[in-house]
């Protein structure tokens, strides 16, 4: 008998060891954090509380700085959705996952796996809500509940379709009152909004008529601006956010990535209330840039881009916008409170990033889609509490694309091939950064624009891959010039005095991308920058 419990003790026992061996093997040890990424589309790096903006009011994300590493030079491997996306997801240059516009989320063939499927096979459960826009195979390994009369990826990549029913079906269609419109180009018309003067047909509410000419011109998501009168539970946001804090209470006993993607503050920006009435137009500190004219500049040089060079109207499309962020952080306030109350917070790895910047008028501009500090740079933060030291700053530039290897390294995963590095080492202040820089990549198609930029924190260098591309060269100085008013070459007369500054960030640029292999290369050595 004495025999028996023996060989079942010693069996125990090794049955405990193999059984630990295994959690760890598969990351399932107290050591590997849960994740959770909260992405936001479009978000300007400075468009919350903690990068010194005095008006906008993000209590929540100032909270999560203080209690994490805020990378303050953060720059987007693309200024556009899904290659920026599908880069941060796979760790990968645009150029080498061929994924180099929006478009391509429903055609290319990227077969880099992303951080949630390589987690996904050592045990963590992966699942996404919201705003996906990356190659569509990709969102085969979330495991989000079956959503009824849809299957596989469907109920993920098909999100906001699905969101926009639920509206319909929730909110009864009614008349329209003097000022208002039915928002057409996301909500399908079937939400009223009242018109600020910045909406392409604000000009015509007066009247009441709008003329034929104008209903036939297809209207942009970017032409809509004012208030929408949907109530507060049913916004994109506050359902987004409610998903999410779901998911949070059913995967509280499961090892989980979790990845909580806003739409907003992306166009068309028509806020609801409360948060639409918390910002005055007149209260909103237009950029310093709003009257730049381009004129030594890759960017539609010398052309006026109404209405985001008119000082009120850009106000009004602030307010609005600066609502938006105001409410995701509302959100992202009771997300992290869930963390509290279900006391996960102690061991998850939180990932707040947005996609890409937003100009909101700065160079009389909007949108996105080039390398202008207010498109490229990107909010950044990361925290993990008893692990990452909190309240610190990083102004080295870095770029987003790093998010892939810092979550698999914390994960318990090393050296997974990737364009970027982890900023684990960096953060927990073990490591120098590997890299003084950060690049940015986009218009593969256009040769009248750069194709690449690098900046560190001093020095921004816009080029391109093509020996035959029309693009003005740029290079700013951005301690002394940071709103990037003054390209130092180009047509400037000086610019040879800044020859040396230029190659060394060519040097720097061209060594990146042989250590990563990238095939633009050869065009940027053999690029001329400066020219007599």
């Amino acid at each position: 008998m004495n025999d028996f419990k023996a060989v079942i003790s010693s069996s125990a026992i090794l049955l405990t060891i193999i059984f630990c061996f295994a959690f760890t093997a598969f990351g399932l040890t107290e050591e590997k954090p849960n994740i959770l990424i909260i992405i936001t589309d479009q978000q300007a790096w400075d468009a919350v509380g903690y990068s010194g903006n005095k008006i906008i009011q993000t209590p929540n994300l100032d909270r999560l700085a203080s209690e994490g590493v805020d990378f303050s030079g953060a720059v987007t491997p693309c200024p556009v959705c899904v290659p920026a996306r599908t880069s941060i997801l796979t760790g990968r240059l645009n150029e080498t996952t061929t994924v180099r516009d929006n478009r391509d989320a429903r055609i290319a063939d990227c077969y880099y796996p992303t951080f949630d499927e390589i987690l996904s096979k050592r045990a963590y459960h992966a699942e996404y809500y919201g705003k996906f826009h990356a190659p569509e195979h990709m969102a085969r390994v979330y495991e989000n509940p079956p959503v009824e009369g849809m299957t596989g990826t469907e109920p993920i990549i098909h999100w906001e379709p699905l969101y926009v029913q639920y509206v319909k079906e929730k909110v009864k269609r009614r008349p329209l009152t003097p000022g208002e419109l039915y928002e057409t180009t996301f909500y399908g018309g079937s939400v009223p909004y009242k018109l600020d003067p910045t909406d392409r047909y604000y000009k015509y509410m007066e009247s009441g008529e709008i003329p034929e000419s104008e209903l036939s011109r297809k209207l942009s998501q970017s032409d809509i601006h004012g208030v929408l009168d949907l109530p507060a539970e049913y916004t994109i946001t506050a359902v987004q956010g409610r998903q999410t804090i779901e998911a949070l209470e059913r995967l509280k006993d499961e090892q989980f990535i979790l990845s909580s993607s806003f739409h907003c503050p992306h166009v068309p920006i028509t806020p609801s209330e409360p948060y639409a009435s918390m910002y005055k137009a007149e209260d909103m500190v237009i950029p310093a840039s709003i009257e730049d004219k381009r004129e030594n500049s890759p960017y539609r040089t010398g052309k006026v881009i109404p209405p985001y060079n008119d000082k009120e109207k850009v106000q009004y499309m602030m307010a609005n916008y600066y609502a938006f962020v105001s409410e995701i952080d509302d959100w992202i306030g009771k997300i992290l409170n869930k963390l509290d109350e279900l006391e996960l917070a102690k061991n998850t790895l939180v990932v707040f990033v947005s996609d890409h910047g937003e100009m909101l008028g700065a160079h009389g501009m909007r949108g996105k889609f080039n390398f202008y500090e207010e498109s490229v740079r990107v909010p950044f933060l990361i925290r993990y509490p008893g692990k990452i030291k909190p309240a610190q700053t990083i102004s080295t530039p870095v770029s987003t694309l790093n998010i892939f290897p810092t979550v698999l390294d914390y994960a318990g995963l090393k050296n997974i091939p990737t364009d970027g590095y982890s900023l684990k080492g960096l953060m927990e202040e073990a490591e120098a950064p590997k890299y003084d820089f950060a690049v940015s990549e986009w218009q593969w198609k256009n040769e009248n624009v750069p194709s690449i930029m690098i900046r560190t924190e001093d020095w921004k260098l816009m080029t391109t891959h093509r020996s035959g591309g029309k693009n003005i060269e740029v290079l700013f100085d951005l301690k002394n010039d940071p709103h990037e008013m003054n390209n130092l070459l180009g047509s400037n007369p000086k610019r040879f005095n800044y020859k040396d500054t230029a190659e060394d960030l060519r040097s720097k640029l061209v060594g990146y991308l042989k250590g990563v292999n990238s095939p633009l290369v050869e065009g940027i050595e053999k690029r001329v920058l400066i020219r007599n």
